[in-house]
């Protein structure tokens, strides 16, 4: 059988204007190993920019599909509704739609015009399945992890499968689909995978916790594949591919699990030896654990602050770590030789001035040399979604990425303050980290409440905003470190 899987890869601002990604994505990967082994056949049409109907349908039309698979996030699924609607109007062929969207707005993708079936939870032994029915002639309906569309008009909704707990089991991403012609540069000398499965945390805004809750076994949801496994993929990796140049674990986080890293540190440092980059957080950040994934070789690693209200990250986010925790975790990376990345959100439900204003002098603080700042999005089945839903928050159509720069979310301030911490995040961020550091201390302290004051001072506020607007662009770029590649 032949499937052909379709990709956006792309995120599209409101003026029209896009931004191509071309990375690898591992989901579509092991997909089409999974299909690969089984005897079938896979290609890829890996969409980097908003494509014409005509460009899309011939592509798609070229690889003589039995069955098209979409993969799709909350972000992206406008795209593929769309294009699933192209694909009915021209072709007579079956289309399934897989992904983390599906995954968690099942409902809304199943009813779907063009969509045939919507997977629910992890796909590889769903689609299996789905291809050996449609190759027999056998009734799709009841496949678990399926929900299907009757001739009646009806859906079959069936549930997810039980998480498979055997990850050795899985052969290794198919990377031969992906043609390298299309990456971003920073893809080509990165080498992506993923050494374990799921997140253990129930964050609001995050997806983890929705994607969960669809599994019978969601005690199962962080799982780890064998240290010598994840090498073995390494080592095959780099016999491939002589381009790479670091290894990028795309883990939600490495570190959870301290027996199984220290394991897989020392295949790593036996048989890999090289830079890499990866996820972790500052629950688990120690010094020893520092000292150990620098020692392992790693670089840089990724920490989320989100929020540096301490109140507002326990009360509405989830996210049970203090202020001291966090400052303590980035420390120990830095002072184990490693660079950091923070990431970071605004347009939060409930947030004001001074929250996001803590966030910018928590970066400060914690002296990140990459600062990622992104907007939330409310993610269907999340508590977040369902906070903002509650107090009618949500006003605007999704965008295409966190980066987009576009709240769908009714502003808590449309003031001048709230705009210009915001867009003057780094800049900020990067001066408060010099007046916490600055000597003699007195001196930074006033710094910082004259800082403070242009921002959250009650009177002239004319006089306030243009003081601040020569305060910024004096200060743009000033001290700002190189950005990181991540």
């Amino acid at each position: 059988m032949k499937v052909t899987f379709v990709y956006p890869d792309f995120f599209q601002y409101p003026d029209g204007t896009f931004m191509p990604e071309g990375r690898i994505y591992l989901g579509v990967a092991y997909l089409s190993a999974v299909l690969k082994r089984a005897g079938h056949e896979t290609a890829l049409v890996h969409v980097v920019e908003p494509p014409e109907r005509e460009w899309l349908l011939q592509r798609v039309k070229a690889t003589s599909p039995d069955l098209v698979g979409f993969s799709s996030t909350t972000h992206m699924f406008r795209h593929v509704a769309r294009w699933a609607g192209w694909l009915a109007a021209e072709m007579d062929v079956p289309v399934a739609c897989g992904g983390v969207h599906p995954t968690i707005a099942t409902d809304e993708v199943a009813k779907t015009r063009g969509i045939d079936f919507a997977v629910v939870g992890e796909a590889e032994d769903t689609l299996l399945e789905l291809c050996e029915a449609l190759i027999s002639g056998a009734d799709p309906s009841g496949i678990a992890g399926l929900w299907a569309s009757r001739p009646d008009g009806s859906v079959a909704r069936n549930p997810a499968r039980p998480l498979a707990t055997d990850l050795d089991s899985l052969p290794f991403p198919d990377r031969s689909i992906f043609d390298p012609a299309l990456f971003c540069a920073d893809q080509h000398p990165r080498g992506t995978l993923m050494a374990s499965r799921g997140c253990p945390f129930n964050c609001t805004y995050c997806s983890n916790h929705a994607q969960k809750s669809v599994y019978p076994n969601p005690e199962k949801y962080v799982r780890y594949r064998s240290p010598g496994n994840v090498v073995a993929e390494i080592e095959q990796m780099l016999a491939s591919d002589g381009a790479i140049e670091y290894i990028r674990f795309d883990d939600d986080i490495l570190t959870t699990d301290r027996k199984w890293f220290a394991e897989l540190s020392a295949l790593y440092r036996e048989r890999v030896r090289m830079p890499f980059i990866c996820n972790s957080r500052v629950n688990f950040m120690s010094e020893e654990l520092a000292g150990a994934l620098a020692e392992m070789g790693c670089e840089v690693v990724c920490m989320g602050i989100e929020s540096g209200n301490a109140r507002f990250r326990e009360e509405v986010l989830n996210r049970h770590m203090s202020d001291a925790q966090i400052t303590r975790a980035f420390a120990a990376c830095r002072d184990a030789g490693m660079k950091t990345v923070s990431t970071n959100m605004f347009g939060l439900p409930l947030e004001d001035t001074s929250m996001v204003l803590d966030t910018i002098k928590m970066n400060g603080r914690c002296h990140p040399d990459t600062i990622q700042v992104s907007t939330f999005i409310p993610y269907p089945g999340t508590e977040l979604f369902k906070l903002c839903e509650e107090k009618s928050l949500i006003e605007g159509e999704r965008v295409d990425s966190i980066f987009a720069g576009r709240s769908p979310l009714r502003p808590s301030s449309n003031s001048w303050e709230d705009t210009a911490a915001k867009s003057n995040f780094h800049t900020l961020a990067y001066t408060y980290g010099k007046l916490f550091d600055a000597r003699p201390a007195a001196a930074g302290r006033l710094g910082e409440r004259t800082l403070d004051g242009l921002l959250l001072g009650r009177h002239a506020s004319g006089a306030r905003r243009r003081a601040f607007e020569r305060f910024a662009a004096w200060a743009d770029g000033r001290w700002q470190p190189e950005w990181i590649k991540y």
